[in-house]
């Protein structure tokens, strides 16, 4: 480590040594080659960012933020749907235990085993 400084340091040496002979117009070229390196290097801010994975986060949105919001609608709307179908699947069955328990039927009824299948909802019908 101790020699490549050294040679680092000859080498700045020998630069500023160089710098003494320079003519203006070698000077005015290599002024504009270092603004028009340094243009380049600019990253235009778009005003407040965050870091670590916030940054990442919001450049992510920034690109896909079409496609992220209709993924995210899907989501929610298929959500949504399932709720609500679960929702009136139980209001059906809290209708049917209703009746059921309201009804005059005769306990006999209810032990048979083909009424059982009669109160099991058919799914090869749906």
């Amino acid at each position: 480590m101790n020699e490549e400084l050294a040679i680092a340091r000859k080498i700045v040496a020998n630069l500023d040594r160089g710098l003494n002979n320079l003519t203006p117009d070698v000077e005015t070229r290599l002024h504009a080659a270092r603004r028009a390196a340094l243009a380049h290097q600019r990253v235009a801010a778009r005003g407040l960012t965050l870091a670590g994975i916030g940054r990442t986060v919001s450049d992510l949105w920034g690109q896909y933020n079409r496609l992220t919001l209709v993924t995210l609608t899907a989501a929610f709307v298929l959500v949504a749907a399932d709720a609500v179908r679960e929702n009136v699947l139980s209001s059906e069955l809290e209708e049917v235990d209703s009746a059921l328990l309201s009804d005059d039927l005769p306990i006999d009824a209810y032990l048979d085993h083909g009424f059982d299948r009669w109160l099991k909802p058919d799914d090869s019908a749906s």
